[in-house]
C-alpha cells in the first residue's frame, strides 16, 4: 500500500496535477503521524495495511462531513475540493459490495 501511494506521488508530480499531489501528500504525512505515534518494536518501523487503510477511511468520513457542511453554508467550490479529494482517497481502500451483490 506504501508503495502504490509513493508511485502515485511520482505521478502526480511528473503530471503536476498539484491537486491529486497535495491530497497525496496529506496521506503520506498521515502515515508518518500514524507511526510516530504509535510504540512499536524497532523491526516493524512501518505503519500496517490495516492501519493505512483505517486512516484513509476516517480521512473519507471527515471529508464526507466537510461537504455536508460546506453545502449547507453554500460552499460549494469547497464541496467540490472536497470530493475531489475523496476520489483520490478511495483509489486506495477497496470497493464496497453494491446492493446486488450484499
Amino acid at each position: 500500500m506504501r508503495e502504490r501511494i509513493n508511485e502515485a506521488v511520482k505521478a502526480a508530480m511528473k503530471a503536476k496535477d498539484s491537486a491529486r499531489l497535495g491530497t497525496l501528500r496529506m496521506v503520506t504525512a498521515k502515515i508518518k503521524d500514524i507511526e510516530v505515534m504509535s510504540v512499536r518494536p524497532a523491526d516493524q518501523q512501518h505503519a500496517n495495511e490495516a492501519e493505512i487503510m483505517d486512516a484513509l477511511a476516517k480521512m473519507v468520513k471527515q471529508r464526507r462531513d466537510s461537504i455536508d457542511a460546506f453545502e449547507k453554508g453554500g460552499r460549494k467550490d469547497l464541496a467540490d475540493k472536497e470530493r475531489a479529494e475523496i476520489a483520490v482517497l478511495e483509489e486506495f481502500l477497496p470497493k464496497g459490495l453494491s446492493e446486488a451483490e450484499t
